[in-house]
This record gives structure tokens, C-alpha cells and sequence, in this order.
């Protein structure tokens, strides 16, 4: 299969003369956790409160270049998790993503395991060292009821990012234009929905349906500062639609950023489950904001994220303080305290949670 996507993006460029040059590249980096969980009273009998986390993450590129206009790439991203807690990865705990990328001067191509345009493109509040806002590494310390997803079962009764990820790295192509006026626009067409990395559950109804996503970002640079925004919509057949926007801003070490993601279903649309609630992300809304500051060695920042589902109960706040120190080109140390409060469909403790997390990591890469 991967031979005959390699043949099919060599047909993209048939003006190209073959006298070119072949390089690689790869990167690998090892993220280390301690976190300590002081969960609210009502929950602390519930779930541990000593959490360690080990993440392996490696990267490679194999690329072609037939001159300085046209090049050819096999990329590949490999991750393994040693507890995760929710197995958002492709295969669970462990995930790829594969996938031919062809660049010309009429925009880029990619065929394969990758993440579609309106993802790639999206911006927000910033992360610091290996904490991530959106999608957060946080469910690994404190339990969150409404998302959960062991093996293929996945319930996401909130939507835990606020870009559009809700077919995760499922095969697919992209198309990205090239940049005019600091814009790029782009378009996925993914032929099944499905990827044990994304929202959908594999005993949903409209697994394998098809979706098409559109993308936008710009970058300017203006008056010193470096503005970056993002636009992006998704349709989902009978799934849903998304919508999704976002900004960051850099000055002088200081980034500050925000996006937002809604989520709706129609009169095509299945039904959100009513007696799991496994889906009712479908029908939601959520977003960030956060602000950092970068001097010398030290990052430092805080962010905020919300996910609310509009048609249940379920609801998630969390609010992060995280720092990173980089102690050299191959090793960095972090502390992040973070609070969740996870507000389920009801009052039964099991559906909710809240706590603080304490987490000191180690960060090392080549």
C-alpha cells in the first residue's frame, strides 16, 4: 500500500527531473512524570493518588528532493505510554502516525495516518514543556469521568480539546495551499471517520462514514508582535458539525493565546446516545486561554479550559499553573499544578471528580 502512495505522489509532479538527492532526519524524546492527587474528600477513596508516567515519543523523515522546488517524504511518528490512563493513542497505549507527504509550488499533499487541516493548522492558549492544554497529559493524575476510552471503548461526554480531533489520525488526504499574504487554506477528505486516537466510539452508528474538513491559518508579524489566527469547520456525515477558531500573540518572550470549538448535530444526524451519553460531545462547546512568559531558561505559565456539553449535564474545568526549566539542549524540568473539577450527568460520586494534581516531570530528548 505504501508503495503504490509513493508511486501515486510521484505522478503529482510528472515535470520533475529525477536528478535529485535523498536525507533523512529523526528526533526521540523520553517525558518522565511524578504526580501526587489530593482529590476533594468525597473522591479520594476513589482513585489513586500516586501516579507515575513515562511516555516514549520518535520521529522520522525520509525525503526525497528533486530540486528546490519539489520534495517527496515518508514521515513517521511512533509513541508508546507506560500508564495511560485514558488509550487515545491508535493502538491504545502505543500509536503511529504514517503518512507520504509531495510539497511543489501549487501547495502540499499528505496520504495517510495524519491529523486533518483544520487540526495542523489551530492555535491557542500556549502549552509549556510536554503539558498540552487540549487533549491534556492531566487525565493521567486525576481521573475524569467524562472522558474515558479503554481499548475500543471510548465515551467522551465533553469534548476534551477545542481543535478539531474528532477523527484523531484516521487515514486520510490533505491538501494545503501555498502561503500568500502570510494565509494558507486547506481541505481533508477522510473516507471513515473511525481512529481508536479520536472522539468516536467504535460502537457508534456513523463510524465509518465519510468527512470533510476545511482549514485556515494566517501569521503576520506586526509591529514586533507575531500574530497567528486559525479558522476551521468540519462535517462529519451523520455525526456532526464542528467549528472551530483561535489566536495566539508573541511580544518580547510573552504569548498569549485562545481558540474555541463548537459542536452540533442535525436532522441527518443519528441520535446522541441518552443512555451512556457516550457521544454527547456531538452536541458541546469548549474553550481556552492562557498567557506565558519565556526568560532565559524558565517558561512559566497559566491556562484555563472549558468543555461544556449543551444537551447533559457534563461539564469540565481546569485550570493549570505549569514551568519548565531547560537545563540543556538535552534536558528540561517541569512542574505543573493543576485543578479539575468534572461535573457529571449526575450527583453519583462515580461520574464526578475534582482534585489538585502536583507533577514533577523530566524531560529528555536528543
Amino acid at each position: 500500500m505504501r508503495t503504490k502512495l509513493l508511486i501515486l505522489s510521484l505522478f503529482i509532479c510528472p515535470t520533475i527531473a529525477f536528478a535529485g538527492s535523498f536525507d533523512y532526519e529523526y528526533d526521540a524524546s523520553l517525558n518522565n512524570y511524578y504526580g501526587y492527587t489530593d482529590y476533594t474528600k468525597n473522591y479520594n477513596k476513589l482513585h489513586k493518588q500516586n501516579n507515575f508516567n513515562s511516555s516514549l515519543n520518535l520521529f522520522g523523515r525520509a525525503f526525497y528532493e528533486f530540486n528546490e522546488k519539489y520534495t517527496t517524504s515518508l514521515i513517521g511518528y511512533f509513541m508508546i505510554d507506560s500508564a495511560k490512563d485514558v488509550e487515545n493513542y491508535n493502538q491504545g497505549k502505543w500509536g503511529e502516525e504514517i503518512y507520504l507527504l509531495t510539497e511543489t509550488p501549487f501547495g502540499d499533499v499528505s496520504l495517510g495516518q495524519d491529523n486533518n487541516v483544520a487540526y495542523n493548522f489551530s492555535v491557542g492558549a500556549p502549552n509549556v514543556g510536554a503539558y498540552h492544554v487540549n487533549n491534556t497529559e492531566l487525565v493521567n493524575f486525576i481521573t475524569n469521568p467524562n472522558w474515558h476510552k479503554k481499548g475500543h471503548n471510548a465515551s467522551y461526554k465533553t469534548l476534551n480539546s477545542t481543535y478539531i480531533n474528532t477523527d484523531g489520525v484516521s487515514m486520510k488526504a490533505n491538501y494545503v495551499t501555498p502561503e500568500i499574504l502570510g494565509i494558507k487554506v486547506g481541505a481533508t477528505y477522510i473516507p471513515k471517520t473511525y481512529s481508536q486516537s479520536g472522539l468516536v466510539a467504535k460502537q457508534a452508528e456513523y463510524k465509518d462514514e465519510e468527512a470533510y474538513i476545511l482549514g485556515a491559518y494566517g501569521g503576520w508579524n506586526i509591529w514586533d508582535y507575531e500574530l497567528e489566527t486559525s479558522l476551521g469547520f468540519a462535517d462529519y456525515d451523520k455525526n456532526d458539525r464542528e467549528y472551530s477558531a483561535g489566536f495566539s500573540v508573541y511580544h518580547k518572550g510573552w504569548t498569549l493565546g485562545a481558540s474555541y470549538r463548537k459542536t452540533e448535530t442535525g436532522a441527518n444526524d443519528y441520535n446522541l446516545n441518552e443512555d451512556s451519553l457516550f457521544d454527547s460531545y456531538r452536541e458541546g462547546r469548549a474553550y481556552n486561554i492562557g498567557i506565558s512568559y519565556t526568560f532565559g531558561p524558565l517558561t512559566t505559565g497559566i491556562s484555563y479550559f472549558d468543555s461544556k456539553a449543551e444537551k447533559a449535564h457534563n461539564r469540565d474545568k481546569i485550570t493549570s499553573f505549569s514551568n519548565k526549566y531547560q537545563y540543556n539542549k538535552n534536558a528540561a524540568f517541569s512542574l505543573t499544578l493543576a485543578h479539575l473539577k468534572s461535573i457529571g450527568e449526575d450527583n453519583l460520586i462515580k461520574n464526578n471528580s475534582e482534585g489538585f494534581a502536583f507533577i514533577f516531570g523530566l524531560e529528555l530528548s536528543l
